[in-house]
Parts: C-alpha cells; sequence; structure tokens
C-alpha cells in the first residue's frame, strides 16, 4: 500500500468536518480557489472583524399595531354630506405612484389583493417605487398614514434579515451591502412613532413606545442596555419624553425634558473636556442646538400647565445667550427666531412690556432676514392687539403672508368691529393655502364662528358651514382639522 495512503487502522478524524460550511478551513480536498475568490478572500481577511449588534426583536411584528382606516373628518363628511358630492379620502396607507424606479428606490408592498386576471409579469409591474422624493411629497401633503405603513415595512424587513444572518454575527461588515444595522432601524422607529403622532393615535403611540422602550432596556449592549447607548437616536428620546403630554401627564413630560437637557450637558462637558485633543466644535454646536430646542420646550410645557415662573426661569438664560452671540455669529436670525418664539411666554404671563424690550434687543444689532423681521413684527402686533391698541396691530399685520399670521390679521379686523372684512380674509386665506388650513383647527373654528355671527338663519349657518367642510376635506391630510371645530 501506498504510505501516502491512510490505512484502516489509522483512520484520522477531522474535527472540523462537522462544522457549518463559514466555519471551515480551507481543505486539501476542496476544489481550487479561482483568482476572484483569492482577492476577495484576501480583502476580507484585511477588513477588520467587529462585532455587529443584532436584535431582530425591534421588528417584530406584535410591537406595532394596525392603523384605522377611518378618522374624525371623514365621520364628519358621512354625517353631513351625501356620498354623491362627498370628496374621496384615501386613508389605506397604501402608496400610489406611477414614476418609474430608479436604482436606489424602495418597492413598496401593497396590502391589495392581487387581479387574478392579471399576468405575472405585468403584476410584476405593479409595485410602485419609492425613494426620498416620494417620502418628502406625502409629508408634504400630510400623508401619514403611508409614512408609518413604509416605517412598519423596513423594521419587519429588520428583523426576517437579523433572523436568517443570526449565524454570521461576528462576521466581516461588507462594505455597501446594503443591510440595516440597529441605529438605522431605530431611526425607522422614529419615523413610526412620530406619524402616530401627527396622526393624533396617541393611545396607539404610548403603546408602541412602552413595547419599543422594553425591548431597548432588555438587550444587552456595551456593558449596559441598548437603551442607555447612543445607538438611540436623540429624536426618539424627545419624542419618549413628549408622549405623557399628550396624555395629560404635564409633569411627567418636564421630568423627562429636564433629563434630556441634563443629558446635553454632560455631552457638552466631555466635549469641552476633549478639546484639546480634537476639533469637537461641530458636536458641541450639535448639543448646544439640542440643549437649547429642549428648554424651549420644557418652558412652553411648564407656560401650557400654567407655571409662568418657572418657564420663565427655565427661557431666560437661553435669551441671553442667544442675545450675546448675536454678533458675528452665523446663526444670528436662527439666535434671533429664539428670542421671538421665547418672548410669546412672557406675552402670555401678561408682561408685555418684558417681551416688548426682548422684541427691541433682538431687532438692534443689525437688519435680519425676511422671515424673522415679519417675526418681529408679528410679535409686536399681538403685543399690541393685547394692550387693545388694534389701529398699530393692524398696521403691522397689513402685510402677513404665513397662513398664522393672516388668521390674527383677521381676529384683529374682528376685535375692530369690521366683521365682514374679517370673514372676507378668512375666505381669502382658505382660498389661497387650502392645504395648510385643511390641518388648522384654528382657522376652520374661527371661520364657523364668524358664519354663527354674521349670516342670520340656522339653516343658512349650517350651509356654510358644510361648504367649508367640503372645501376642507377636498384638501385635507391626515388626521385634518378635528370634528370640533366645524362647530357642526
Amino acid at each position: 500500500m501506498d504510505d501516502t495512503q491512510p490505512s484502516s487502522g489509522s483512520v484520522t478524524f477531522d474535527l472540523l468536518a462537522v462544522a457549518p460550511a463559514f466555519a471551515r478551513t480551507a481543505s486539501s480536498h476542496a476544489p481550487p480557489q479561482t483568482e476572484q475568490q483569492q482577492e476577495l478572500q484576501a480583502s476580507s481577511s484585511d477588513a477588520p472583524s467587529r462585532l455587529r449588534l443584532s436584535v431582530p426583536a425591534l421588528g417584530d411584528p406584535s410591537l406595532m399595531g394596525e392603523l384605522p382606516t377611518t378618522d374624525p373628518l371623514s365621520i364628519l363628511l358621512q354625517k353631513h354630506l351625501p356620498p354623491h358630492v362627498r370628496p374621496p379620502r384615501d386613508l389605506s396607507g397604501i402608496w400610489h405612484t406611477s414614476n418609474a424606479s430608479a436604482s436606489s428606490d424602495v418597492t413598496a408592498p401593497s396590502n391589495e389583493i392581487p387581479d387574478p386576471f392579471v399576468t405575472g409579469n405585468e403584476s410584476a409591474a405593479a409595485p410602485e417605487a419609492i425613494n426620498a422624493d416620494t417620502v418628502r411629497h406625502a409629508a408634504a401633503a400630510n400623508s401619514w398614514r403611508k409614512i408609518a405603513s413604509l416605517a412598519r415595512t423596513k423594521l419587519e424587513s429588520y428583523s426576517r434579515a437579523e433572523q436568517l444572518s443570526l449565524q454570521l454575527v461576528d462576521a466581516p461588515a461588507t462594505p455597501g451591502e446594503g443591510t440595516m444595522d440597529v441605529r438605522t432601524a431605530l431611526e425607522w422607529w422614529s419615523v413610526r412613532l412620530y406619524a402616530l403622532a401627527r396622526l393624533k393615535l396617541y393611545s396607539m403611540l404610548r403603546t408602541e413606545l412602552a413595547a419599543l422602550w422594553q425591548v431597548l432596556s432588555t438587550t444587552a449592549a456595551e456593558g449596559g442596555v441598548l437603551a442607555d447607548t447612543e445607538a438611540v437616536p436623540f429624536t426618539l428620546r424627545v419624542l419618549k419624553a413628549t408622549e405623557p403630554k399628550y396624555r395629560g401627564d404635564v409633569r411627567t413630560a418636564v421630568e423627562q425634558y429636564t433629563l434630556l437637557v441634563h443629558m446635553c450637558k454632560r455631552h457638552m462637558r466631555r466635549l469641552r473636556a476633549a478639546s484639546a485633543t480634537g476639533d469637537v466644535e461641530g458636536e458641541m454646536r450639535k448639543w448646544r442646538s439640542r440643549a437649547e430646542r429642549v428648554g424651549l420646550m420644557l418652558a412652553f410645557t411648564l407656560a401650557e400647565a400654567k407655571d409662568y415662573a418657572g418657564a420663565i426661569e427655565v427661557v431666560t438664560p437661553l435669551i441671553e445667550s442667544a442675545l450675546r452671540h448675536t454678533e458675528g455669529d452665523s446663526n444670528t436670525d436662527e439666535r434671533m427666531q429664539l428670542v421671538v418664539v421665547a418672548s410669546r411666554i412672557f406675552i402670555q404671563a401678561g408682561d408685555l412690556p418684558t417681551a416688548s424690550s426682548l422684541l427691541d434687543r433682538a431687532s438692534a444689532p443689525h437688519p435680519s432676514h425676511p422671515s424673522t423681521s415679519a417675526h418681529l413684527a408679528h410679535a409686536r402686533a399681538l403685543i399690541h392687539a393685547i394692550s387693545a391698541d388694534l389701529p398699530a396691530a393692524t398696521s403691522l399685520l397689513s402685510t402677513a403672508t404665513t397662513p398664522a399670521h393672516r388668521l390674527n390679521a383677521a381676529i384683529t379686523t374682528f376685535y375692530a368691529a369690521h366683521l365682514d372684512d374679517a370673514l372676507a380674509q378668512l375666505e381669502q386665506l382658505l382660498d389661497a393655502h387650502p392645504r395648510s388650513v385643511a390641518s388648522a383647527d384654528a382657522v376652520v373654528f374661527n371661520l364657523a364662528t364668524l358664519y354663527e355671527l354674521g349670516h342670520g338663519s340656522e339653516g343658512r349657518v349650517v350651509e356654510r358651514k358644510r361648504e367649508v367642510l367640503d372645501r376642507v376635506a377636498r384638501a385635507a391630510g391626515e388626521p385634518g382639522v378635528s370634528g370640533s371645530s366645524f362647530k357642526l
């Protein structure tokens, strides 16, 4: 017998023979590798191997509820408009896009039953393409059901992919493979929960947020739990802090906002300590901006709870900081808008002299952007209107362009005892900005109120309100104006 051939009494057992294929070493019995395979193996061996966090539970369908296919506006339409004149409203959450897909497009799943008379080739072309432009258009049109459905589809796709690749968690990352990581999945959760908030589905928002945080709080990561890591987007933390406001728990919201402000300050202190070893100015600006925005949210939450003293205490340092950084700062207009917004708290508290002084200080350094100047004029008009100086308020609002400013101009006109002019201004606003008015409860409510004051008979008033309902429903997105705004 040839010495190279093992005898039956000296048979050896290869321990790797029972290992999975991806764990076996190259064997002499394996076919020779091609040149392309050798290059791929060399490049993958050079790539640093890192542990990739995999959390399939983030896309578990049981975490997400089914979206309702009706809303208060649809119920109102069914009650007050006959079917043949009732404007159709698409509340299915299904995407309808006719443009061709690009290489970066995503195919949207459809919940529609497939047509049995359509051939396979024809049905393959039916799914629509979703890209960044179509999503932006959906957000601009207030199509939040579509966006919430898309986020759910993305999360469920992530879960399926992670369940299939659990054995390869420790494999080196392949550039450009297009897989979704935990951070991206949590970004889609932010999109999903924000869409639920815009749809005013607060009960569903609370349930899904609690289920998500249960997963984050029980998933080990980086020596702790996933909920405490930077993989959780800041926007998701803000949504979690804001959710208690929707159910009237202002105290919990204040506590959560306070924790977020402290979190921002901790990051700023850490970056300040590390400034000697590198350029951290960009990160410092990011966390400072986050602290300012959350601080404003905290102040307005306190103001909503009638704690004006606490709100002023929170907002005063933000105002002074913004006014100090006006000279030579590229973000001057943004800081001036912060001062204008913060001055509303003083107006709500009845401290009109301080509010007026802040607006003067904000406009003093140099000419600002036209939009900032418009906000300054609008805030001054509010102060004049509250002070019963209606001619001055009307003069400042005469050039109003935004829907909010034009609404206040109409209200000021009404307080000046010009009911017909105020009605005309609101109707012109509805004609000029139907999509904006279709999601503005205040405009519709004031228009319905002025109809009650100026159109005599009850039948005529109801007829005009139904006309407004029809016009608003044709331009309304989701969820649309609340049913009580029409006063029907």
